[in-house]
């Protein structure tokens, strides 16, 4: 799962399996497969950091973030 705020300052944490697309509109939207969207105040690319930060943990789950 990855850790995102929404506009509203609310934390959300989304299933990273379930993200379909996201785009920038400035703000972020990321669409999950069920249809439902999140406008959210982190950029694209923060959130494509975490979700690299996943992959490389299951791939190589011996190594720990900082």
């Amino acid at each position: 799962m990855i850790r995102v705020t929404r506009l509203s300052g609310e934390v959300l944490y989304l299933n990273i399996l379930q993200i379909e697309s996201m785009e920038s509109i400035p703000e972020t939207k990321i669409k999950m497969m069920n249809g439902y969207y999140y406008l959210v105040k982190d950029t694209a690319e923060s959130v494509m950091e975490q979700l690299r930060g996943f992959y490389q943990s299951c791939i190589r789950p011996d190594v720990r973030d900082k």
